[in-house]
């Protein structure tokens, strides 16, 4: 006998939850409940039957999955909301009752919710910590912008945050220009968006991208709420402190830099931070059996013909022992924990380039020159981008601190932003000869790898325009710039158009031979290309799917392919898929298939109800028709 199923016991009344039955369950409060959502990565649900997934109820509710409220219960984050729970009772009644040294002690005795499992729980490796850096790194560069100066009756970020998240951002900044990994730069609406190779693991580079706003005095607006962004920086804050340890660590320095505070207080930025070895100075250009063999597994992963090995120690084995001991975060060196091995650590530059085929030239691109930047210049900007790839930047004529040293003769390049006079242009060079800038040249310069010509970016010159270096992956020429489209276009000036048109006719004469085997062909191209684009065919044969057109849309980003081309394969490809199940593409029967692929599949539905609708219709019409055209057939013969 089956057994009978209660109401409310299967199905979506036992896979979901709402947010008050979760609340009552982990017996917290919605501000601590929003907060642990936040910092776990679990999100509101939306169930496919909402009144079976409440119990029978059409009342408005937010829903969970249970198993995951079922997994906050044993979170570790909880105990310690207790605790401040308990910590906040306490200190409120020492206060009410003017026991200052209890109040003191128990300030003193504050419970802390480190944030450290998190990071490791939400990112088990590095190079997921780097693919999602985007958003953090945006965050903290906004934070750091914030006014510091109270508002009346208002609770703005504490001052603490907005610290720390302008620290973060200065030694986010010091290792990019210790390395040279920046690569692009744009000039936004919202601000300047930058680039940089970071390794990940084994040396595989990943790209960073982020955006910090423009030096303008920020006017925080009186609908945000803070609560809901201090929870998201405080995972932010942990997650790039985690980052930043393992970058400094690989490159053998100090984490955090030690800030000189007379530098800082001369407002110099970034170049107030000191970098500093990390070994002692008996060993420091010795390193550990686990660095060896990381530094060997990078080599090996990039280009295996230049490493030379002992065969008693297979490189197989060595990757799945450093499989199992590799953390997260590396522990700095000690040499009394580990052997040591008279080994110089490899940096961050040769690894990257040997794996991204980058040169060296373009990491320097301004070793050469030296920049002044006027007062109206961003410095907290260009200086980064501009000793970022190996330049040198003065801010003031005199010689204020050792860098500086040269003074004005050592100038070759002047950053400026206003209007300049040929006459003021003289008296400030004073015999010299300076080469007038306008910003945007420095970022172009850096999107093109190469230094352009000054003459289109001089004082009052109209300036070409500054098209975004990732936006449809170089679709669009920008001849100003040397860059041809994504891709390779053919040159066609003198006798490069005749040997374009004697091409072009050849290929008409092959054309007639080749077409006996095109159909061929197109049954091997669609076979090549579902081994080597699997989620591109399932996506033209079933283009109604939205998980199946996301896949294929990760599978071309993955690969490097704009999204325009990859519009135009999914096209090509639902064509020849329909044409292999007999299709009459070219007809009216097949632009009619077309239309109805790129419908939804509510509108497919409803499109197949108006199609049976019509033809009911008219097969009724010729029914009448028909019946119409007897009777008068009756009648004329009835008539004779």
């Amino acid at each position: 006998m089956a057994k009978i199923k209660r109401r409310g016991e299967s199905g979506a009344a036992k896979n979901y939850i709402t947010r008050n039955q979760a609340i009552k369950k982990l017996q917290v409060s919605l501000a601590d409940f929003r907060r642990l959502c936040i910092l776990k990565g679990i999100y509101p649900r939306e169930p496919l039957n909402k009144k079976r997934a409440n119990k029978g109820s059409s009342a408005p509710a937010t829903f969970y999955y249970h198993k995951d409220i079922q997994y906050l219960l044993h979170e570790p984050l909880l105990v310690k909301f207790r605790e401040h729970k308990a910590f906040a009772k306490k200190l409120a009644r020492a206060v009410g009752r003017q026991e200052w040294a209890l109040a003191k002690n128990l300030e003193d005795a504050k419970p802390i919710a480190r944030l450290d499992h998190l990071v490791k729980e939400r990112y088990p490796t590095f190079t997921l910590a780097l693919q999602d850096l985007q958003d953090p790194l945006n965050l903290i560069h906004l934070f750091s912008n914030l006014p510091t100066n109270p508002v009346p009756g208002r609770t703005l970020v504490p001052i603490e945050v907005i610290e720390g998240c302008g620290r973060l951002c200065s030694e986010w900044k010091v290792w990019a220009i210790k390395t040279h990994s920046l690569r692009k730069v744009f000039l936004g609406i919202k601000g300047i968006y930058y680039e940089c190779l970071v390794p990940g693991q084994l040396g595989e580079p990943v790209r960073v991208r982020w955006l910090e706003g423009y030096e303008f005095q920020q006017h925080v607006p009186h609908d945000v709420d803070f609560r809901i962004l201090l929870t998201f920086i405080d995972l932010y804050r942990t997650l790039i402190s985690f980052v930043l340890y393992k970058l400094y660590t690989m490159e053998n320095l100090v984490y955090p830099p030690p800030l000189d505070r007379e530098s800082d207080e001369r407002g110099e930025g970034v170049g107030a931070y000191r970098l500093v070895e990390q070994a002692a100075p008996g060993v420091s250009s010795h390193i550990s059996k686990k660095q060896v063999k990381r530094v060997i597994q990078g080599i090996v992963s990039t280009s295996a013909e230049d490493v030379e090995m002992d065969d008693s120690t297979p490189i197989t084995h060595e990757v799945e022992e450093e499989k199992q001991d590799d953390d997260f975060v590396e522990r700095p060196f000690k040499g009394d924990t580990e052997d040591i091995i008279s080994v110089p650590l490899p940096t961050y530059s040769s690894l990257v380039a040997s794996s991204s085929g980058k040169t060296e030239d373009h990491k320097l691109l301004f070793e050469p020159y030296t920049f002044y930047l006027s007062r109206e210049v961003s410095q907290r900007a260009w200086e980064f981008v501009i000793k970022a790839l190996g330049g040198k930047v003065i801010t003031s004529l005199q010689a204020s601190s050792p860098d500086q040293a040269t003074g004005a003769d050592s100038i070759t390049h002047v950053v400026c932003d206003r209007p300049m006079t040929t006459e003021r242009i003289r008296e400030l060079e004073g015999g010299r000869k300076w080469v007038w800038v306008q910003p945007q040249w420095v970022a172009d310069s850096v999107n093109a790898g190469k230094i352009l010509s000054s003459e289109e970016y001089g004082p009052e010159r109209l300036l070409p325009p500054h098209l975004s270096p990732w936006d449809g992956e170089g679709e669009l020429e920008r001849p100003w710039l040397g860059i041809k489209s994504g891709m390779e276009s053919q040159v066609t000036t003198g006798d490069d158009v005749q040997l374009e048109s004697n091409e072009s006719e050849e290929e008409e004469q092959q054309s007639e031979v080749e077409d006996h085997q095109q159909s061929d062909d197109e049954e091997n191209e669609e076979q090549k290309e579902k081994i080597s684009r699997p989620a591109l065919s399932a996506a033209a044969q079933n283009p109604t799917d939205l998980a199946l057109l996301h896949a294929a849309e990760l599978e071309a980003e993955t690969s490097g392919i704009p999204h325009s081309t990859f519009q135009q394969e999914l096209k090509t490809a639902s064509k020849r898929h329909i044409s292999s199940v007999g299709g009459r593409v070219n007809g009216k029967q097949g632009e009619e298939d077309l239309r109805k692929i790129m419908m939804t599949n509510k509108k497919a539905k409803l499109y197949e109800k108006m199609k049976y609708g019509n033809a009911a219709r008219a097969e009724e019409k010729d029914k009448l028709e028909k019946k119409r055209k007897d009777i008068e057939r009756r009648n004329r013969k009835n008539q004779s």
